[in-house]
């Protein structure tokens, strides 16, 4: 059994300026931390950049000996005034949006009013369509009946001029 000799031992060393040394160093970690946390729960890929951005300039910081938190507040103001931008780009395509959808809702109420009115005018067409009908109907029967009671007569006539006919040659004889 051999146990060998190039094991290797990993030692772990406190950088010069880590920050985490000092109450001040966490309280930086923990400034990022709670940004970082509240990206995740909002789902917010800004604030998940400025939490980035808050940790390399923290750590910047420390390095250089500066106060962290000047250059964290200028972040969160920058961050700010975009969100701001973009609130009012948002409001003012909201009030476009809304004065679109109202005009809209306008003009289909318009159509909707013309459609019910020009419905009211075919249904009364085609009432009238319907009596008229029913009136050429009732005209062509009266027409077919003074046809008929028409031919009546004249054949009656024509009889009757047949046999005044031959009476009439009976009457002047005699």
């Amino acid at each position: 059994l051999s146990y060998g000799l190039n094991q290797v031992s990993l030692l772990q060393v406190a950088r010069a300026g880590s920050g985490l040394t000092s109450r001040a160093g966490l309280a930086h970690f923990e400034a990022a931390r709670l940004v970082r946390d509240l990206a995740r729960k909002q789902g917010s890929a800004e604030l998940a950049q400025l939490a980035a951005r808050m940790g390399s300039a923290m750590s910047a910081s420390a390095k250089l000996g500066e106060d962290p938190f000047a250059k964290i507040k200028g972040l969160i103001q920058d961050m700010i005034e975009k969100l701001e931008t973009e609130a009012e780009a948002d409001a003012t395509h909201k009030a476009f949006c809304d004065k679109e959808l109202a005009e809209t809702n306008e003009k289909k109420a318009d159509k909707a009013a013309e459609v019910e009115k020009l419905s009211a005018q075919i249904d009364k067409m085609a009432a009238r369509s319907s009596q008229l009908k029913e009136e050429t109907a009732a005209l062509e029967r009266a027409l077919s009946e003074l046809a008929t009671s028409q031919a009546e007569v004249d054949k009656v006539r024509a009889e009757e001029k047949e046999i005044y006919a031959s009476n009439k040659a009976d009457m002047e004889q005699g």
